[in-house]
């Protein structure tokens, strides 16, 4: 169970002060993604004000939700909040099910910016930030990521929509099997364009700007960037162009290949010993004694767990969550390779390398597997652990090194009992995994692969958490429940063969969920081809979501690129949008944007 604690202690760990990193045998390429790590961190950066442990638990319901129970980090973008609100918040009375209006609506809460709009019939940008609370994404209404440069250039409006079910936007306060049952992709897709047709926006009360009359554009990442494909398949008509960003759009059930591109952008040295260190704790934990077993497991602080499974996901998850706190990532590789001392009490005063003598200049095969894992389980021990639990907020797991959070067996833990819409483990994404269903369950790669996590960790480890979550209540059962597979989702959305219009693909080379993207080097053929009518853009050196913050492009040439061509595109295809209408074009100050020609 253990992937969604690794979240909350990375940002823990952000928050504090870090060592140097020593990459000095990662390739070329990670060398120019490195310098996108702050991007994760860019909140940080708009004068975010909220109390350290507050702001862990708002990161918990965003890096933990493409996951069964700790299970599989989800897609997500960072967030990206402001101290001042730019915009303003409204509401808008949705319906709870699409398929049948009788049952009623819900309040959807969503803000807007006008700062660059050119008035009444002129464009709109819409973003959602998925499956998150969206008050702490009110950056994503100014030009510091796409979406605010995109409305600068065509002159447009920005509304900052809540995905149903999560914050405010909640039909149901009690989150039980009976109330998740219109969470649903289907609902979901329709609530953007059923808000579009009928929303009456606060600051154009003739109508003028509603889709179709004027062009809406969507802009979404990782879950959203697939809400904006299949908006453009499932509800064409209503939005005029789409812009998707690092969205896993073929929903796969033994997802091994997400680790595939961690590894490809790991430090060779690094990525040598976690692929050692790997196999030797799956040959303990299949063939090992019974005390090999217990000091294996006392070696990491997980020696009250009593699954395999649950050792296994707790342990490697760090794996995981690389693709979001990059400078973390890299200090667990300069312990491993003994260049960094463990930190014991997390100040810095107390420093200590497990493994002996520290090494100046580490080999490329890495240093072996003796020291590689007595230096990761100190690590994890000692760093990772003592507050991985405790920061879930839950008062059953808030002593220091409480390991309760790893335990998917006990039908207590308040993975399974807690039903509010607060919950800190992101309830609602683990049902539409169960539910659709997505299941994106990261898993161990088959024999013969290179493998960075334990290939104890199976589709089946995390299917038995959705029935403990999600128990069936008289007709109301979840897809798993039901017999649904992932390949029910993809025919319904047609996966990586999703054909679009004026849709803009954007992936990262060492993103995880590339290999669920449309850019996979698994997708049967080979990746999606650019077309003009439907750009797909492989970012060098780009990690998740990337593409969205203005500061990313600052710091790589490459997705600079990306961006500029994005918003030329879009420029384009908003004048196609007035061709032939009058007194329409695209918006002021589009001739320059991030000091280049547009």
């Amino acid at each position: 169970m253990g992937v969604f604690r690794c979240n909350a202690t990375y940002l823990h760990a952000v928050l504090s002060s870090g060592s140097n990193i020593h990459i000095s045998n990662a390739p070329n390429l990670l060398t120019l993604s490195l310098s996108l790590h702050v991007q994760s961190f860019h909140l940080l950066h708009l004068g975010f004000k909220m109390k350290p442990s507050v702001l862990i638990l708002t990161f918990l319901g965003r890096v933990g939700a493409l996951l069964p129970l700790p299970p599989a980090p989800q897609p997500n973008i960072a967030t990206l909040s402001l101290d001042t609100l730019m915009g303003s918040e409204s509401r808008f009375s949705q319906l709870i099910d699409h398929s049948n209006p009788s049952l009623g609506t819900f309040s959807q809460r969503y803000w807007w910016d006008t700062t660059y709009w050119d008035g009444p019939g002129s464009p709109v940008v819409v973003f959602s930030p998925g499956e998150a609370s969206a008050e702490y994404y009110s950056g994503f209404l100014t030009n510091q990521t796409i979406v605010g440069l995109y409305a600068q250039a065509i002159g447009a409006a920005i509304l900052l929509i809540e995905h149903r079910y999560w914050g405010d936007s909640s039909p149901f306060s009690h989150l039980s099997t009976v109330n998740l049952t219109y969470l649903t992709l289907n609902d979901s897709v329709a609530d953007f364009a059923h808000f579009a047709r009928q929303v009456q926006l606060p600051f154009d009360e003739s109508g003028r700007s509603n889709a179709p009359k004027a062009p809406w554009i969507f802009v979404g990442g990782s879950y959203s960037g697939n809400l904006a494909a299949w908006l453009d398949h499932l509800s064409p008509g209503t939005f005029w162009a789409y812009h998707a960003s690092s969205a896993p759009v073929q929903a796969i059930r033994h997802f091994w290949e997400y680790f595939t591109p961690i590894w490809e952008g790991m430090p060779r040295n690094c990525s040598k010993d976690f692929e050692k260190i790997t196999a030797h704790i799956d040959q303990v934990l299949e063939h090992g004694s019974e005390e090999e077993v217990k000091s294996l497991k006392e070696g990491f602080g997980l020696g009250d767990i009593k699954e395999k499974g649950d050792f296994a996901s707790g342990w490697v998850c760090v794996g995981r969550v690389a693709v979001h706190f990059y400078h973390r990532f890299y200090q667990m590789c300069d312990t491993i390779q003994g260049v960094r001392p463990v930190d014991l009490d997390g100040w810095g005063t107390e420093l200590w390398f497990p493994s002996g003598v520290p090494t100046s200049s580490p080999a490329s095969n890495g240093v072996g597997l003796q020291k590689a894992l007595i230096n990761y389980s100190a690590w994890f021990k000692h760093e990772f652990l003592p507050d991985a639990c405790s920061n879930y907020g839950y008062e059953d797991w808030a002593q220091v090194n409480s390991t309760g959070c790893y335990d998917s067996y006990n039908v207590t833990s308040p993975f399974y009992t807690d039903y509010s819409v607060s919950n800190t483990f992101n309830r609602q994404w683990f049902w539409m995994l169960c539910n659709e269903p997505f299941f994106y369950w990261q898993t161990g790669a088959p024999a013969g692969q290179p493998s960075i996590m334990s290939r104890h960790v199976s589709p089946e480890y995390f299917e038995r958490q959705c029935r403990l979550m999600f128990p069936d209540q008289g007709d109301a059962r979840s897809g798993l429940s039901l017999g649904k597979t992932e390949a029910d989702v993809n025919q319904l959305t047609s996966g990586w063969f999703v054909k679009t219009t004026r849709l803009i693909w954007t992936n990262g080379e060492f993103d995880p969920w590339r290999s669920g993207s449309v850019s996979s080097k698994s997708r049967p053929g080979r990746p999606l081809e650019s077309t003009p009518d439907a750009p797909v853009h492989l970012i060098p050196g780009g990690r998740h979501c990337n593409d969205l913050d203005t500061r990313s492009g600052e710091r790589n040439q490459g997705l600079q690129r990306v961006q500029l061509e994005s918003i030329a595109r879009m420029v384009d295809w908003v004048n196609e949008f007035y061709d032939g209408k009058e007194g329409r074009t695209r918006g002021n100050g589009a001739t320059h944007i991030l000091g280049r020609a547009v």
